[in-house]
């Protein structure tokens, strides 16, 4: 069992009854109720359009929470992503009022929201109606205000920390018998990979057939060194995401508006993705990041880099074969070399949410999101939702000191890495064409997933992302 399913009793005790906890639960209601006893949204409506995925519940959850205490009323309405993207494109156009706070998924969407109008600034209503001792915007981590501010604008808050980790069979590393073998194969110890070379080796060297022993044991089924989402499309293109950051790959430069598709460091990094081929699951090409973590919760696979807080509940759920003392977290490998100086870069997908830009209730839907990200507030939620992840510095703090394994969250923000999101890899504004950008990208590196020439492949992609990216400004 995912160890915070066992503290949550604890926990939530301990909210109401330590004092420490007794000083969150002060500062939330101040947060959340300041309006109670006289509020200027009451009777308010707001509208919520979301996913149904554990963040967006429970942020969903407390802006109920929030909205009672303030005499409002918050209506709920869960689509799925693909719903999401169409339903708020199509409202917006044909002039609908009907939302007032929307899910953007990511930073990608964000800003082709923003650039159509659908998003507006928040910026002008913090200043205008913001309680900074709320918001404490220094509060947030660095990663999550890089991700919404642009340009002196901030284009939403980000609500979850939805960052990368590379997880690993900590079980089979610490095995001796295994220890010793790879040294004497490869000449050096067994650890987690600092490098791409390292997680090459170490992906062939658990790469093991049916019958084979691994930690001593006989396997009865085949065993892959590492596993990956590489189904065509976004799930591709995710994937290869965190290659052009970690190989330090220039995709656009805003300044000269070349694309780097063919430079030496993508080369190198379509390479790499084809030369790991053969240590991956058969079905690597077909499979979504849901399915690549099954593989790996269901003990086919050594390690794999993944949205942290993705590995961390499905290894905790009683159906994974995996469980939690198994796993190990790090920082995903560096590439030495990397042009750009990136250290463990990967791409940082943070839960976003704005304000729709034909709300009516713009400041109401801007106090409530304000009041449902302080620290007391996003503390409260990590409690009441197991697998909620802040995005506030000390609510993370808190957090890894009920549920260490939470710990890699709070080093990753203090560390010399790259969390870096979409608009890094497409540097405004080549990320208003991050959908054609992603298809010809994912395009390209699924031919080359099954063999096809890494050259020729980059550049029909190049040739591609070239005429997308010559329409812009």
């Amino acid at each position: 069992m995912y160890p915070r399913f066992k503290l949550m009793t604890v926990a939530k005790r301990a909210l109401h009854a330590g004092a420490t906890s007794c000083c969150w639960l002060v500062l939330l209601l101040s947060a959340s109720g300041s309006f109670a006893a006289d509020s200027p949204y009451k009777g308010v409506t707001l509208r919520f359009l979301t996913n149904a995925n554990v963040h967006q519940k429970a942020l969903a959850t407390q802006f109920e929470n929030i909205a009672k205490q303030w005499g409002m009323h918050v209506d709920v309405r869960y689509v799925t992503t693909d719903q999401l993207a169409k339903k708020v494109v199509l409202d917006y156009v044909a002039g609908a009022d009907t939302w007032d706070l929307v899910y953007t998924g990511g930073v990608q969407r964000m800003y082709e929201w923003y650039d159509s109008g659908i998003l507006v600034d928040l910026a002008p209503l913090i200043k205008k109606i913001g309680d900074a001792k709320i918001l404490d915007w220094d509060g947030f981590t660095e990663g999550v205000r890089r991700a919404v501010k642009f340009d002196g604008k901030i284009l939403g808050l980000a609500v979850a920390t939805s960052d990368q980790a590379l997880a690993y069979r900590k079980d089979l590393f610490d095995n001796a018998g295994e220890k010793v073998a790879f040294k004497a194969r490869f000449g050096y110890d067994l650890v987690p990979p600092e490098t791409y070379k390292q997680f090459h080796d170490v992906a062939r060297f658990f790469t093991r057939k049916k019958g084979e022993k691994l930690a001593g044991n006989v396997l009865q089924n085949d065993f892959y060194g590492a596993s990956s989402a590489d189904k065509n499309g976004t799930f591709l293109w995710h994937t290869y995401e965190n290659l052009i950051l970690a190989f330090g790959v220039n995709l656009y430069d805003p300044t000269t508006k070349k694309v780097g598709l063919l430079s030496p460091a993508n080369i190198a990094a379509a390479k790499f993705i084809q030369s790991i081929v053969p240590y991956l699951p058969p079905d690597h090409a077909l499979m979504s990041t849901a399915e690549s973590t099954n593989h790996f919760v269901n003990g086919d696979v050594a390690m794999f880099v993944e949205y942290f807080d993705r590995v961390v509940g499905a290894v905790g759920q009683t159906k994974s074969i995996i469980k939690p003392d198994q796993v190990g977290y790090t920082f995903p490998p560096t590439e030495p070399g990397n042009p750009l100086g990136r250290k463990h870069a990967f791409r940082s997908g943070p839960a976003v949410v704005g304000i729709y830009g034909r709300s009516k209730n713009k400041e109401a839907a801007y106090k409530l999101l304000e009041a449902a990200m302080s620290t007391a507030s996003q503390i409260q939620m990590m409690h009441d939702t197991p697998g909620y992840m802040p995005t506030k510095l000390v609510a993370l703090q808190q957090l890894s000191k009920e549920d260490p394994v939470t710990e890699y969250l709070v080093k990753e923000g203090s560390a010399d890495i790259c969390a870096c999101t979409d608009v890094v890899v497409m540097p405004y504004p080549s990320i208003l064409k991050s959908s054609e950008i992603g298809d010809a990208i994912s395009d390209a590196i699924s031919a080359i997933l099954t063999g096809a020439n890494v050259e020729s492949e980059l550049a029909k992609a190049q040739t591609r992302v070239e005429k997308s990216v010559s329409t812009l400004k």
